[in-house]
């Protein structure tokens, strides 16, 4: 169980590094191309992290047209 900690740990810290690399790289090419062509850094080196990191950045869901009505029920009911 330990060395599988440590296999993780280790794979992380170098996609970290190659995350540094790639979103250097991204700055350099950014800089030089026009706007129609600047790259984002994930799509110039994929990473194997990148689907885990659109999956934590989930939207906030924004409540529907009958919670906010029950929730200003509750605040006046409160008063």
């Amino acid at each position: 169980m330990d060395y599988m900690r440590y296999v993780i740990h280790i794979s992380t810290k170098e996609a970290n590094e190659w995350d540094r690399t790639r979103v250097l790289m991204s700055y350099i090419l950014n800089t030089q191309v026009e706007k129609k062509n600047q790259k984002k850094p994930r799509e110039i080196i994929p990473l194997w992290t990148d689907k885990y990191r659109i999956l934590q950045k989930k939207p906030a869901k924004l409540p529907t047209k009958e919670e906010k009505e029950e929730l200003l029920k509750m605040v006046n009911n409160g008063n």
